[in-house]
């Protein structure tokens, strides 16, 4: 009889937490969601008011957990997309705002184990907008940003946004530097292959770069000339993603407009 009073209190005890737990659980993760979604908008809008309400939600669920990496994260993801919007607005007001935050972030970020290959990357990501921001401060920065992709290739080597980010260095960098086109375009090929391979947009772990990744890929192809293929990667990031801006309004017509010239 003792031994049933005690499991009958057990589980009413079981059940009261429970009731308290789980919605509390569903409800965060029904806000994670929302946030990501979110980001997915203003990714594809390029909205900075949309990235700083996904900011909003990241952040009121990371102060009630500050031992969840995944939140901070996003926090600092947004925070390097913000750098990377402030790079087209005049004064540096902006990017003042979020840099420091975000490589802080990312540092933290990037000590943890299991979150090396994702953070460093996005830390690589932040050092490469302080050198589009200050070019002088490349003599220091382009070591960093170099040693920070290798160590995230080697933690992760099925991470692709090692691979864009690199593609995206490859790109932008002077020739005489080491940057290529070829080199990009290997990076963003490897990028878009894995990213085909995986399924995380039903989950709440990164999965941005995709769209960019196929984008960059299509700029890479564009530089060095076949045009045909470049063109077929663009109507292939609108057919996942009408909206999507980049494409759609710069990248696409330009390359009409040359292709038409050439004819």
């Amino acid at each position: 009889m003792k031994i049933n009073l005690i499991t009958v209190v057990i589980a009413s005890v079981l059940i009261v937490f429970s009731s308290k737990t789980f919605p509390q659980n569903s409800a965060q993760e029904a806000l994670l969601k929302k946030g990501k979604a979110l980001i997915e908008q203003a990714y594809a809008a390029y909205d900075q008011e949309l990235f700083l309400k996904s900011r909003n939600i990241f952040e009121q669920v990371y102060d009630s957990n500050k031992t969840n990496l995944l939140h901070l994260y996003y926090i600092t993801f947004i925070d390097y997309k913000l750098l990377e919007m402030s790079l087209q607005q005049k004064g540096d007001s902006l990017f003042n705002k979020y840099y420091d935050k975000a490589e802080k972030n990312a540092l933290l970020i990037s000590g943890n184990k299991d979150w090396e290959s994702e953070g460093k990357t996005l830390l690589a990501s932040i050092y490469m907008m302080k050198i589009a921001k200050n070019p002088m401060s490349s003599v220091s920065l382009s070591p960093k940003i170099s040693g920070l992709l290798e160590d995230a290739e080697s933690s992760n080597p099925s991470n692709p946004r090692t691979y864009l980010i690199i593609g995206m260095m490859k790109y932008n960098t002077p020739k005489m530097y080491g940057g290529s086109y070829d080199l990009a375009e290997e990076n963003f090929r490897k990028a878009v292959s894995i990213y085909e391979k995986q399924d995380t947009t039903s989950t709440l772990l990164p999965s941005w770069g995709y769209l960019e990744a196929l984008t960059w890929l299509g700029r890479s192809l564009d530089q060095l000339d076949n045009n045909e293929s470049a063109k077929f990667l663009y109507q292939k990031v609108l057919s996942i993603q009408p909206q999507y801006g980049w494409v759609k309004y710069y990248l696409l017509p330009n390359l009409e407009k040359k292709m038409e010239g050439n004819n």
